[in-house]
């Protein structure tokens, strides 16, 4: 699996999105995956945060 993506880098997408521009505009200008930003303007919804999501396999991992 891959790196997560900087909270930097979150923050300024969802910052862009908030300005009014498309998802896909985001993808572009930032040079992400449309998926990228919506799965991360639905993750500052629900959660009011942009740190990664970490699921069962993180704390399993560490323990």
């Amino acid at each position: 699996m891959g790196k997560s993506h900087p909270i930097a880098l979150r923050s300024r997408v969802v910052a862009f999105v908030e300005e009014g521009h498309s998802h896909r505009e985001a993808a572009r200008h930032f040079r992400v995956s449309p998926r990228f930003v919506n799965n991360l303007v639905i993750l500052k919804r629900e959660t009011g945060s942009l740190a990664h999501r970490c699921v069962e396999k993180c704390w399993i991992a560490s323990a």
